[in-house]
């Protein structure tokens, strides 16, 4: 998902126009108090950055059980690799989603039956978890930063060219901001790779 751009760049903008000698225009080009359009940018920087903590806090939530379980199975794992008898492949790539956690691997196999039991639990929780993370994305209230972020798109560039009196300064590195979607948080946050078990146990 795009960001916001040019955090800094207003400041750079300014200076381009007015110098760095007369305080009087750099007074009159806001260079003393934040312009709006910087300010209008901050803000939807920010209305942003609350969306995404949001998605991180309630990720992390959701995946509590997820840890639980990937560290019920490395108890009758010996590593990463470990797992092909019973995975289609050995769920090495669910720890990586999950940043990498330390897990409690053993040092020797456990015994089928409690790998199976172990493999089983491991790939529920990481259904159930998806199932609860695309509800949640979907149950989101995006409405307040749309608003912000349509009007971003519609002044942004009219309050920078006030400011600035030029409309090639103020285009200067603009790109418009899409709308935040559930689709839009699933692809910056994807579903964890659902272990799919093999063998008897499937």
């Amino acid at each position: 998902m795009s960001h916001v751009p040019e955090r800094s760049a207003p400041d750079d903008d300014l200076t381009e126009m007015a110098g760095t000698t007369d305080p009087e225009l750099r007074r009159m080009l806001g260079l003393y108090d934040t312009p709006a359009f910087a300010r209008r940018g901050q803000d939807l920087e920010h209305a942003l950055g609350r969306v995404r903590l949001r998605c991180r806090a309630e990720r992390e939530r959701l995946a509590e059980m997820v840890l639980v379980r990937l560290r019920q199975w490395a108890r009758v794992a010996t590593g990463p690799a470990d797992g092909v008898d019973v995975f289609d492949e050995p769920p090495g790539t669910l720890a990586a989603a999950l940043g990498d956690p330390p897990l409690p691997w053993a040092l020797a196999r456990g015994g089928n039956r409690r790998r199976r039991e172990a493999a089983r639990a491991l790939t529920a929780s990481v259904v159930r978890f998806n199932r609860n993370w695309v509800r949640f994305l979907n149950g989101l209230d995006l409405r307040v930063v749309n608003q912000a972020i349509d009007h971003y798109n519609r002044y942004y560039l009219l309050e920078k060219e006030c400011c600035l009196g030029s409309p090639r300064l103020a285009a200067r590195g603009f790109v418009p901001m899409p709308e935040l979607t559930a689709n839009g948080l699933l692809a910056e946050f994807p579903p964890l790779p659902e272990p799919r078990l093999t063998g008897p146990q499937a």
